[in-house]
This record gives C-alpha cells, sequence and structure tokens, in this order.
C-alpha cells in the first residue's frame, strides 16, 4: 500500500498508519497496559478475521512493540511510552470524532493542515461568521480624532 508523502514524517519512531489493524490492536492493548488479551479475545473486541489478529499480534511481538505472558497473554508494554501516547491519540481522536460526527470530518481530514490538506474541512452553512475587524493602532486614533476638529 503507498505512503501519502504529505503525512510521512522519516523521522517519527512510531511508523504504524492510524487506519490499520495494527493500530487497532495498539489502541486497545495501550488503553491499559495491566490488562492481558488472547488472540480470541482481540478478534472479538475488534471484529477482526481470525488469521489477521494471529499474524499482527506475532508482528507486533517480534518488532518489541507489544509483550507476551508465558501463558499466550497479549499486552502493552508499561516502558513504551511512545506507544501509549500513540494509542492515546487514536483513543482521543475517536472520542472526538463520536462527539462532533455531524461535522462531517473524517480522520484523515484531522491529520491534514496547512497548505498540504487534500479537503476542506466543512463550513457551518447555518450561521456565517464575520471577521472581527482590527483595532486601530492608538496613532490612528489621534490622527482620526485631530481630523474631525
Amino acid at each position: 500500500m503507498p505512503i501519502d508523502l504529505r503525512k510521512h514524517d522519516p523521522d517519527d519512531p512510531i511508523t504504524i498508519r492510524p487506519e490499520t489493524n495494527k493500530a487497532k490492536i495498539i489502541k486497545l492493548l495501550y488503553h491499559d497496559t495491566n490488562l492481558g488479551f488472547t488472540p480470541a479475545e482481540l478478534r472479538d473486541e475488534l471484529d477482526l478475521p481470525r488469521g489477521t489478529v494471529s499474524g499482527t499480534l506475532s508482528r507486533l511481538h517480534d518488532e518489541g512493540r507489544i509483550g507476551k505472558t508465558s501463558d499466550g497473554l497479549y499486552h502493552g508494554l508499561e516502558h513504551r511510552e511512545d506507544l501509549r501516547r500513540f494509542a492515546q491519540s487514536l483513543i482521543s481522536l475517536d472520542t472526538m470524532l463520536s462527539r462532533h460526527s455531524e461535522a462531517g470530518i473524517e480522520p484523515d481530514d484531522v491529520e491534514q493542515t496547512g497548505t498540504s490538506a487534500r479537503t476542506e474541512i466543512p463550513s457551518d452553512d447555518r450561521q456565517e461568521r464575520e471577521t472581527p475587524r482590527e483595532e486601530p493602532a492608538p496613532d490612528e486614533w489621534i490622527t482620526a480624532d485631530d481630523d474631525e476638529a
């Protein structure tokens, strides 16, 4: 799958794209690193196919991103603060989008800022907001008062 270079940061230590199965598993396991899950529990919780879950768990474990107990429970690693922050950002994004779903904003829209944004965030047609005028500088006040006199 190609990488969108407008979002790609080669210096970012977290190279997991938010919409992937890896991200879904990381989000769940790092929500509370004290909880361990069997592959079946992860499959049921995330509604993913069996092969997808087992393969993704193996890769995440081999990469050192998640832990696995001797009896087969997968969990987030306490020392991986970077992955905990990544998971928290995904949870925050889900919360924001669920609260403001009427705005028509998708997760891809949130990450796009500045001139590289692909799409415009929908405007609220119900009310147009006027941009407040800047106040004149004090020297302009004096000039305006002198002209009126």
